[in-house]
């Protein structure tokens, strides 16, 4: 699914009130694929407060900016201008993909940051802050990523398997390789995580045995 696919799925749901479903279906994000996987989930965004008019509009600007994908500059400005004057969920759906388009993996990852101590869901803040991690993770220091990815990895938060996967690499880098591989083992185990994570966890685990005694 290629991010504009995605984005403009996300579109349509929002618009018949599906969100839900669609994050039932799409809601396992993977860490890792080329591709930005933006979700919105309608329930906790107080979306029945809108009026049809206003959704219209939010939505036929989100449209618009969205449109502008072939020209990384021009989708930039138009993203940015979407977020700035839009309702949620498209106020914090327009600045994660805006973010998507900054020019450097740092400027990426700062504005990330921005959105994800914006409003609008946990969902879409949580997701936020894992992409901001992964576009840091080369120019950041292992134990400071740790900790900003702790919180995201409660058992409560939607992205808990993508935030695990990354502390444990980051866990890797600094040395740790006793946590890393505890936490792949409990990716593997969980048969809730996502598949794509579990069978990568176990390839990382493959790959790097424990030390012997």
């Amino acid at each position: 699914m290629s991010d504009v696919t995605a984005l403009q799925e996300i579109d349509d749901a929002v618009r018949q009130d599906r969100a839900k479903e669609w994050w039932s279906r799409y809601g396992s994000w993977v860490v890792g694929v080329a591709v930005v996987v933006v979700v919105a989930v309608a329930g906790g965004v107080g979306w029945q407060r809108y009026t049809a008019a206003q959704r219209a509009t939010a939505g036929a600007t989100f449209s618009a900016a969205l449109a502008q994908t072939a020209d990384q500059a021009k989708a930039r400005e138009a993203l940015q201008q979407a977020a700035a004057g839009a309702t949620e969920p498209y106020r914090s759906l327009a600045a994660l993909a805006a973010a998507q388009y900054q020019a450097t993996p740092a400027d990426q990852a700062k504005a990330l940051q921005a959105a994800a101590q914006g409003g609008g869901s946990v969902e879409l803040k949580d997701l936020a802050a894992i992409l901001a991690a992964m576009r840091a993770a080369d120019g950041s220091k292992p134990d400071e990523l740790i900790r900003d990815l702790e919180p995201l990895a409660a058992k409560d938060r939607p992205f808990r398997a993508s935030a695990l996967e990354l502390i444990a690499q980051a866990s890797l880098a600094k040395g740790d390789l006793k946590r890393a591989r505890e936490i792949w083992a409990e990716l593997v185990k969980d048969e809730t995580v996502p598949q794509g994570v579990a069978a990568r966890a176990q390839a990382m685990s493959m790959l790097h045995p424990a030390e012997a005694k």
